[in-house]
């Protein structure tokens, strides 16, 4: 398969010419290209290295009803990508060595696009992380609680035991910004009140609960030595707080996502549940905070967090907001919805490419095997129109979730073709990407 007529995004910048895969890789970037089966004519447009996604929640296994892996893979190919780490709060958490085994061999068989998965620490099962990364996972993810059950992590002592067990095995703690005690009490003050708004939800979880909480993520490491990669930064306060820990942050990388880079209190009334997220939406100010912390690379990734929910799940919280699930569907519109951005002038090409594909390969081990176009790296490519205009609309979406909190938004900048290893599995405006086709990156 060879791209002819393209602007194809080096690690040094844009180049007009062409490139040729072979067996999966990228064997060729120059003026001409040897014969290939498949010649993609780009015409001009521009085509860069396929987004890796730290973030996602494909639902397998357990909650297969709101996404699967197929599925998933689909809106991620429509959206330009091709390498995700796949969350483990699954039915069952993906905690213990068994329930990794079954979930990969339950993905093995549905995933288009390349992946890994993180697994979920507890304080009762520490001992075995030296096992998970023996099965090829070095992703591990902390949360306060996962399935309504305590995992014990939002204990200080026993989250610094994790991070050095974490630091020991070479792995990468996934760390979320939140100190626990804080959302929880000022949870049951709200729901004790019986208000049940989208206001109250986003009170729930307060600015200073997440400042607090990455102060703290970002010295326990850093004591610790473990590289961390801190999620859902999401407000300026926490940003100012990176920005003061930077000796601290050697290692230390952080993530921000589409909705709090662009959704806020104003544009999102009336949504309702369809804007609850588990860290939640923000003021407009923590979006041009977040932008100008990309922009200065405080920021180095950002990833979509896609967590799908049925309507009928979401519709539970129109009257009642806690009684819905938080989550929104991400992984297709996050780059139609940056590209907008650069062509907007708010965000350079660059930025985009580094935190959406090559940073992101960095954090997870990955490159320049992923993030990058150059000779040798995996042929994932996609193919970019830069002037195509779109509106977004749930109905036209990819996965199994038909809405949308992006539902009207229009967007300029669009991916046309997106291929895995080489092989087509987005063009034309459809999916064809082959169940089975992606492949485990194990970290061994």
């Amino acid at each position: 398969m060879s791209i002819v007529n393209a602007n194809i995004w080096l690690e040094d910048g844009l180049y007009e010419g062409g490139l040729f895969v072979e067996d999966g890789k990228i064997a060729k970037i120059g003026k001409s290209m040897p014969e290939a089966d498949h010649v993609m004519d780009a015409k001009g447009d521009l085509v860069l290295p396929g987004l890796v996604d730290l973030h996602v929640h494909f639902r397998e296994p357990g909650f297969t009803h709101k996404e699967d892996f197929y599925t998933g893979s689909c809106a991620a190919v429509a959206g330009g990508v091709t390498t995700v780490v796949d969350e483990p709060n699954n039915n069952p958490v993906t905690s213990t060595p068994d329930a990794l085994r079954e979930k990969m061999r339950l993905v093995q068989r549905k995933a288009a696009v390349d992946y890994t998965f993180s697994v979920a620490l507890h304080e009762e099962t520490l001992e075995h992380i030296p096992v998970f990364r023996k099965m090829g996972v070095n992703c591990f993810a902390v949360f306060d609680e996962l399935g309504d059950a305590p995992t014990g992590m939002d204990d200080t002592g026993v989250l610094l035991d994790a991070l050095s067990r974490v630091k020991e095995a070479e792995g990468l703690a996934l760390l979320n910004c939140r100190e626990s005690d804080l959302v929880v009490h000022i949870t049951e003050r709200l729901r004790g009140s019986g208000s049940g708004t989208l206001n109250d939800y986003n009170a729930h979880f307060p600015h200073v609960a997440e400042s607090v909480g990455a102060a703290k993520r970002v010295l326990l490491s850093h004591a610790v030595g473990v590289k961390t990669h801190m999620r859902e930064v999401s407000t300026l306060e926490t940003v100012n707080v990176l920005r003061k820990l930077k000796h601290y942050m050697v290692g230390v990388t952080a993530e921000a996502r589409p909705d709090h880079l662009l959704l806020n209190h104003e544009n999102t009334r009336g949504l309702g549940p369809y804007a609850q997220q588990w860290t939640p939406v923000r003021r407009k100010t923590d979006n041009e905070a977040l932008l100008g912390a990309l922009r200065d690379g405080v920021i180095k990734v950002i990833a979509s967090d896609h967590a799908t929910h049925t309507e009928g799940e979401k519709e539970r919280g129109r009257d009642n907001i806690w009684e819905s699930p938080p989550g929104l569907p991400a992984v297709e519109t996050m780059l139609p919805l940056l590209l907008t951005k650069v062509n907007e002038g708010v965000l350079e090409l660059g930025t985009l490419i580094d935190a959406a594909s090559a940073n992101p390969a960095k954090v997870m081990g990955q490159f320049p095997r992923k993030g990058c176009i150059r000779v040798g790296s995996d042929a994932d490519l996609v193919l970019v129109d830069m002037k195509m205009q779109r509106i977004i609309r749930g109905e036209g979406l990819h996965g199994k979730t038909k809405w949308t909190p992006f539902e009207g938004w229009r967007t300029r900048g669009a991916p046309v073709a997106t291929y895995v290893r080489g092989v087509e599995a987005y063009v034309d405006g459809e999916a064809v990407a082959a169940p089975g086709h992606g492949v485990f990156l194990s970290a061994m």
